[in-house]
């Protein structure tokens, strides 16, 4: 008898660290607001923000940090205080290098490998330096694919900022995301969909996400938020303009990031995050 339950339990035991353990994951989408005019910016330049958008950093504790609009001393300077944290992947949207604003990725380089990455431009030729249809300017997209260091769970990470005029070039973006996540992602394979949309979403034209099973995360998210993520500085014109869309995961908290770090803004748009069980 105490053979049988010594051999229950040792198979129990083998069976529990066999199996890879829930991780928990937070990822946050930050349109930074770039740097290109900091006189027009007043009070809210980025000289006054920058502090505080490490604090933020230091305080979240983000695993993974999508940037939009980030020009690359912006990104440099995050580099510098995170560089025993945090990595960087994605070029900028004007000449693929470095001139221009980036739709960049940070992960945790102490908790994550990067298994592929590539950037993307939203247009008919996605694979070059490029805008279409009635676009005003550029617009990329920053894919990374991610695995979890001790668990070997892997999940995609698309960041992306979408077009806010021109409605053609709106609607073929998101078309042509949902094609790149689509080809892309293997089935069952987590994926998230983050970033500045432009847009309230209830407009109807995000549809073509959900057809490809992303769901909005802030809808599904046990614990959640409806703030505006778009604060313009505190000036009209204030609304949800930044979004999560998710497959294939769990989401316990999602929240907009509208904490006081030091400054009243820290961009004109807030900080969105979800936590997640990968």
């Amino acid at each position: 008898m105490k053979k049988t339950l010594l051999l229950i339990l040792l198979m129990i035991g083998a069976t529990l660290i066999a199996e890879p353990q829930a991780q928990q994951v937070k990822v946050v989408s930050f349109n930074i607001h770039n740097n290109s005019n900091p006189r027009n910016d007043g009070t809210n330049n980025w000289n006054r923000r920058a502090k505080a958008v490490i604090k933020m950093i230091d305080k979240e504790e983000p695993d993974i940090i999508g940037t939009q609009e980030a020009l690359l001393d912006q990104l440099s300077y995050i580099d510098r205080k995170f560089n025993r944290q945090y990595r960087r992947v994605g070029v900028s949207r004007d000449n693929g290098i470095t001139r221009g604003e980036h739709t960049a990725i940070y992960y945790d380089k102490n908790k994550y490998r990067v298994l592929s990455h590539k950037t993307r431009w939203l247009s008919e030729s996605p694979q070059r330096v490029s805008y279409s249809w009635d676009a005003t300017e550029k617009h990329t997209v920053t894919i990374i694919h991610l695995q979890h260091i001790e668990s070997g769970k892997d999940f995609y990470y698309f960041n992306t900022q979408i077009e806010e005029t021109g409605k053609t070039a709106r609607k073929e973006s998101l078309k042509l995301l949902a094609e790149m996540i689509r080809t892309t992602v293997p089935k069952g394979t987590p994926v998230i969909l983050g970033g500045d949309m432009s847009s309230n979403i209830d407009n109807g034209e995000f549809g073509i996400l959900e057809e490809i099973g992303m769901e909005v995360a802030r809808n599904i998210a046990t614990r959640t938020d409806y703030r505006n993520s778009y604060n313009a500085f505190g000036e009209d014109g204030a609304g949800m303009n930044d979004h999560f869309f998710v497959r294939d995961l769990i989401i316990n908290r999602f929240r907009t990031l509208n904490k006081n770090y030091g400054v009243p803004y820290i961009s004109n748009h807030y900080p969105i995050e979800i936590t997640f069980t990968l």
